[in-house]
């Protein structure tokens, strides 16, 4: 697939670029959205260059798709079977 594809898939929601955390094999979103995402748009103000300004920033590519970071509706997994869908953190 071309790199113009690629990103076609993505609906930009935004919803990739909240921070995540890990346990015991589990991906959980936080409420907590990345400093570089505009919250009106859903869009990366520094997209381009986004591995380089925010270095824990996690490209999207076939390799690290496996890893359960996206939301189960998003068409970059929707191909992959028994996807791991990562789970939202919800206060108590």
């Amino acid at each position: 697939m071309n790199h113009e594809n690629w990103e076609a898939r993505c609906q930009r929601c935004g919803r990739c670029c909240y921070e995540k955390i890990e346990y015991e094999g589990r991906v959980y979103y936080t409420d907590k959205p990345c400093d570089k995402l505009d919250l009106k748009t859903c869009l990366c103000t520094v997209y381009e260059d986004r591995l380089r300004e925010k270095p824990e920033c996690i490209p999207l590519d076939k390799d690290t798709l496996q890893r359960g970071i996206l939301p189960g509706d998003c068409p970059y997994v929707a191909d992959i079977p028994d996807y791991n869908t990562p789970q939202l953190i919800e206060d108590e």
